[in-house]
């Protein structure tokens, strides 16, 4: 692996990580809008808790994602030493 797909790696672990913190952020967001009493239909609260979800979910891979591109970097990097 030369140096420019080695910086790529990085830049796709850092990106990865970011988009999880700011899906984490946003579904954290939903859900404490979801507890605020009469901000929301009760036929409206099970859409607002799947986008809770499904933001909790995106997070989840974006982080796993992230974990995967570090490790693989780890492993390319253990390699040359």
């Amino acid at each position: 692996m030369n140096e420019q797909q080695r910086n790529e790696l990085r830049a796709k672990a850092g990106d990865f990580k970011m988009y999880s913190l700011v899906l984490f952020s946003l579904g954290a967001f939903f859900y404490f809008g979801t507890m605020i009493p009469g901000a929301l239909e009760a036929a409206k609260k099970p859409f607002a808790l799947l986008a809770v979800g499904g933001c909790f979910m995106a997070a989840l891979y974006c982080s796993r994602r992230s974990a995967v591109c570090a490790r693989r970097l780890e492993e390319e990097e253990d390699r040359f030493e």
